[in-house]
């Protein structure tokens, strides 16, 4: 019954999206964007991690270059983007004096952007787990250019003043690296829910923490060897068989941040910024999603939910992420 359920919801996307689930067709790029907006949640909701754009490339790797027999899949990923941050609006006049007791348009965040560029390679393995190490250069600051976009994108469309901005962190450049680790934990004999457990630390100048999450899934399933949750519906392997999938899925994740510079200010500067904070090193974050892929397309779209991060009168965050994937360069 869940399983005709699913498919019946597939079949709907299809009719509406345009989209035939025909023969497989198999593709070896793809290129993703992805559009974050705390407005995509709360339409009332303008503030902290307040909006981010990035564009991913991602290329499977040849499996003449895979010796390791447990391995079934690489992958290379090539992003870019941006992260903007603001207080609890983005027209705080004034410096909050004290940072426990709200004001309204005083400061409980740093203004500021990070601005980046990276590579990532991941490993996927033939017992359904996944590695991934990043590699990424970054800045804070206004060389993150959060101030130009924010501002011009208020007055594109007639929104109120961007005036927080003479307040932002100082520059501060940042290398940070990061591994992500899937460990498959579980899958019922019809397929129609798993679950894996997910530890992830970063270390850098700009970030650095570590997080542990369980993610459980829902519906229309691949293995994670070939999911468009581990971004690995790329192959060069034309014996694969890649099916549509379909499902929910949800992520509790507890997060300890040990240094966070968009909220800190850079990590080795001596002046940091007119506006900085101290940070809440146990975070918690729960994320719900809903995720459709077809052979040459990806969308989903993912809420996230945040406990507090700024030791001020800041509350928790909101947030979701709309993400379209196109994959290309058939095998």
């Amino acid at each position: 019954m869940r399983k005709a359920l699913f498919r019946l919801l597939l079949a709907l996307i299809f009719i509406f999206t345009g989209i035939k689930p025909v023969y497989a067709q198999l593709y070896k790029n793809q290129f993703t964007v992805t559009d974050d907006n705390d407005q995509y949640i709360n339409p009332y909701h303008d503030r902290y991690y307040t909006s981010g754009v990035a564009g991913t490339f991602t290329h499977a790797i040849s499996r003449a270059n895979i010796k390791d027999t447990n391995v079934v899949k690489k992958s290379l990923e090539i992003e870019a983007g941006q992260h903007i941050y603001t207080s609890y609006t983005a027209d705080a006049k004034f410096i909050q004096p004290n940072p426990f007791v709200f004001v309204p348009y005083n400061q409980d965040r740093p203004f500021t952007a990070y601005l980046f560029a990276g590579a990532s390679y991941n490993w996927l393995y033939a017992n359904e787990d996944a590695l991934k190490f990043n590699a990424e250069i970054g800045t804070i600051g206004p060389w993150a250019l959060g101030r130009q976009v924010q501002q011009d994108f208020h007055s594109f469309f007639g929104l109120y003043p961007a005036g927080g901005w003479k307040y932002q962190l100082r520059n501060a450049p940042g290398v940070n690296l990061r591994l992500d680790y899937r460990m498959y934990l579980y899958r019922n004999n019809k397929g129609w829910f798993d679950m894996e457990f997910n530890p992830d630390s970063w270390l850098g100048n700009t970030f650095t923490g570590a997080s542990a999450g369980l993610q459980l899934r829902i519906g229309e399933l691949n293995e994670f060897y070939q999911s468009a949750i581990t971004n690995s519906r790329v192959t060069r392997n034309s014996g694969d068989h890649i099916g549509n999938e379909f499902y929910f899925f949800t992520v509790p994740q507890a997060n300890y941040v040990a240094y966070d510079a968009t909220i800190e200010g850079g990590l080795w500067l001596k002046y940091k910024g007119q506006v900085t904070f101290g940070i809440y090193h146990w975070v918690y974050q729960q994320q719900f999603g809903l995720q459709f892929a077809s052979n040459k397309w990806s969308v989903n779209y993912i809420a996230y939910i945040r406990s507090r991060e700024v030791k001020s009168s800041a509350l928790g965050d909101q947030w979701a992420s709309i993400n379209i994937a196109c994959r290309f360069g058939k095998i």
